[in-house]
């Protein structure tokens, strides 16, 4: 399945609940915490090699004020002043200038962007598809190899490269790599319906194992007050994130969980399910919740903002999402009142299936890319191996060194209760302010922060529920290079319509029963049969 903000909403659910009792320092503390990391050496020579204006080894990598470069990426963060650059620049000598736009734009801002030759020297986020790598990188050039800079500069980024399977994955079909590997842990399942307890025990409700049962719960947490705030009408009984809606998964629950792209997999076989009886019936289904006033009326209009904001003020019943920290911060330590909602059963399919993201691990293979227009990408790919070090990738999680991240004589890391510091240093250590959400970091596998209360996992609990309805995972493929721009014109096409369509059969603009046959017709029309093809001959060649 797409992506897009998953792995980041995992970070930021997990590392906001992170707690160690401290007290906080204030802004001025980000200044010292430059002079606290280990990576700093303070001189900018110390007699080392240099190749042009490079150091070849140690830090600063260039000399400061030599050298900088621009970074295009799209985040929710309101300002560019994140945390962790100036940290990086006190470190390495290299500054960075930030292009930035909001998801919802990042991507046509992006085409605009490269179709105009006026792009940055560094490009990176979730608008980046593995097609854009094969037709941009390996096809046209505008996306540069980077594999022999590893090799040369970036030993963090080679040892990332032999953890099994990521090096694999990374390298296109013409042998190179062209992108910033980020590998990382994952839940099996990253979104998904939680409900709300609280609203639950007030209507008096067992959590349902049906539509019928979903239904019926949705319309008593409408009718009831369920949040209890004397006000019967403000009641949202289901929403979901705008930025990762995946209402294709709940297709499921009539047999046929789907990606945004339409795809998923059927008895160990790579399907396109977006066109199928099941996939109607799922698409009906919502449609009569949203026509009956159970389904969020702004879900296709709300920005990530909005969503957030009525979410903070226990609007919400049932909210797909990673998890309940995505809209109401609790305490750490404490069990949200969130649950999982199971996979549900329906007349049609008393046998549901959910849509298998990962099997615990992941790598990202379309993160960040270096363009043409870069001078010294070999800086570049240095500045990324140095982000790569253990204690900055832990600060841009946990915030400064010295300041809410603090390493013990034993070399392990804690880190501060944050919801002890002020207002203000609790917006400027908020993990969305430290570092680009959507850019990579890497922390080894199993590492662990100390916290003097452990979060409570509300992602444990969902794999364990979902695991016997989970179909296997979308194995990741390249193509070849004679076919990369085909495809990528195919997966738009195809994945835009479905979106559009879904949207207005959902929210009751058209009827998916009069359109039904020529939308499948459509779909043909825009190719998918031979995205179909495509796709599952890359499978067959990638093995």
């Amino acid at each position: 399945m797409k992506v897009k903000k998953a792995f980041a909403a995992a970070l930021s659910f997990l590392l906001a609940a992170t707690l160690v009792v401290g007290c906080g320092k204030g802004p001025d503390a980000v200044s010292s915490a430059m002079e606290n990391s280990s990576a700093t050496t303070g001189g900018a020579s110390a007699g080392r090699a240099k190749e042009g204006i490079m150091y070849k080894e140690g830090l600063p990598i260039v000399d400061p004020g030599s050298y900088s470069f621009t970074l295009f990426v799209d985040d929710s963060q309101e300002s560019n002043d994140y945390v962790m650059f100036p940290i990086l620049e006190k470190e390495t000598g290299i500054k960075v200038k930030l292009v930035k736009y909001p998801n919802a734009i990042a991507k046509e801002k992006l085409s605009v962007a490269l179709s105009t030759g006026d792009y940055a020297d560094c490009i990176g986020g979730w608008t980046l598809t593995a097609n854009d790598i094969l037709t941009h990188g390996m096809n046209e050039g505008t996306y540069i190899a980077l594999d022999d800079y590893f090799k040369k500069y970036c030993p963090k980024i080679e040892e990332i490269l032999k953890i099994k399977d990521v090096r694999e994955t990374m390298t296109t079909p013409d042998g190179h790599i062209y992108s910033i590997p980020y590998a990382l842990e994952a839940p099996y399942v990253p979104f998904n319906p939680f409900v709300n307890t609280k609203w639950l025990k007030n209507v008096g409700l067992k959590m349902p194992t049906t539509t019928e049962e979903f239904r019926t719960m949705l319309k008593a947490f409408k009718e009831k007050d369920a949040n209890g705030n004397g006000n019967s009408n403000d009641e949202i009984p289901f929403t979901s994130g705008p930025d990762n809606k995946y209402l294709g998964l709940l297709c499921g629950w009539f047999g046929m969980s789907v990606n945004d792209e339409g795809f998923t997999m059927k008895d160990g076989k790579l399907v396109f399910g977006a066109n199928t009886n099941e996939y109607k019936n799922g698409i009906k289904y919502l449609a009569s919740l949203y026509k009956d006033g159970l389904i969020d009326k702004e879900l296709f209009t709300q920005d990530s903002s909005q969503w957030k904001a009525k979410g903070s003020k226990d609007l919400y019943g049932v909210c797909q999402m990673y998890g309940s920290g995505d809209i109401m911060p609790y305490d750490a330590g404490t069990k949200p009142n969130w649950e999982p909602l199971p996979v549900l059963s329906s007349p049609e399919c008393p046998n549901p299936v959910w849509l298998r993201d990962t099997y615990g691990t992941t790598v990202l293979k379309n993160q960040v890319v270096v363009t043409d227009k870069a001078k010294n990408p070999e800086i570049i790919c240095r500045w990324w191996d140095n982000l790569f070090q253990l204690e900055n990738t832990l600060q841009s999680n946990y915030g400064p060194l010295g300041v809410t991240l603090f390493k013990e004589k034993d070399g392990s890391y804690r880190t501060i209760d944050k919801s002890k510091l002020s207002e203000a240093d609790q917006k400027l250590y908020d993990w969305g302010h430290l570092f680009p959400q959507a850019l990579p970091r890497y922390t080894p596998a199993g590492f662990k922060v100390k916290a003097a209360v452990e979060p409570y996992d509300e992602k444990g609990p969902v794999d364990k529920l979902y695991e016997p309805h989970l179909t296997d995972a979308i194995p990741q493929y390249w193509v070849g290079p004679d076919d990369a721009s085909r495809l990528a014109d195919l997966s738009t096409a195809v994945e835009d319509y479905i979106t559009q369509k879904k949207a207005e059969w959902i929210s009751g603009q058209s009827n998916i029963d009069a359109d039904w046959n020529g939308y499948l017709q459509q779909l043909k029309t825009l190719g998918v049969d031979e995205l179909v093809k495509l796709r599952q001959d890359a499978l067959k060649s990638n093995k």
